[in-house]
């Protein structure tokens, strides 16, 4: 009996270069915001992903998942920057020399940005939303195989693959040890 495929995700080839410019867009329209609320941040994702829509060769569908995988990436890493007080570096899980100046900058602007309402957050963060599927673009940092603990370092906005031991498609993201305040 054959191993059925799971349905992953279909992106094209320039999907990876889109979030970073959606990404980018973003910081660039909440600098002018000054502090933010979640929904204003929610409302400023469609917004960039939109132009991006219409400016790019790309699908409907392919674009509500990049704002999708935009809003969890953006929770995760402000969820961990105010739980932990840690900055970025630690929920990469590597050093941020292996990123490009631009990139790093961008997400750290965010961070802060997307603490303004932890606890919306906090009540927001499902346990399947912190899950990363195989064919998903992910910002740059450490994934681990939830079926076999192999790790699969994105060094850059890239779609994740694949693990590269077992092939499973369903990961978490590693970063450095934290534990929740009061435990």
């Amino acid at each position: 009996m054959s191993k059925q495929e799971p349905n992953l995700p279909k992106h094209s080839e320039q999907a990876p270069a889109a979030y970073d410019r959606v990404l980018e867009q973003l910081r660039q329209r909440l600098d002018k915001a000054g502090e933010v609320s979640w929904e204003y941040l929610q409302e400023q994702i469609e917004e960039a992903a939109e132009m991006e829509l219409a400016a790019e060769d790309m699908t409907r569908d392919e674009v509500d998942l990049l704002k999708a995988y935009l809003r969890r990436d953006l929770k995760q890493l402000g969820y961990y920057a105010h739980e932990t007080g840690e900055g970025i570096a630690a929920w990469l899980h590597f050093d941020l020399d292996v990123l490009e100046h631009k990139v790093k900058q961008s997400l750290l602007e965010l961070a802060d940005k997307t603490r303004i309402q932890h606890e919306l957050l906090r009540e927001q963060l499902a346990h399947d939303e912190d899950h990363y599927l195989a064919g998903e673009v992910s910002a740059p940092g450490t994934l681990r195989c939830l079926q076999c603990g192999e790790l699969q370092q994105l060094k850059a906005t890239d779609r994740i693959k694949p693990c590269s031991r077992c092939g499973a498609v369903v990961f978490e993201r590693v970063s450095r040890p934290w534990s929740p305040v009061g435990q």
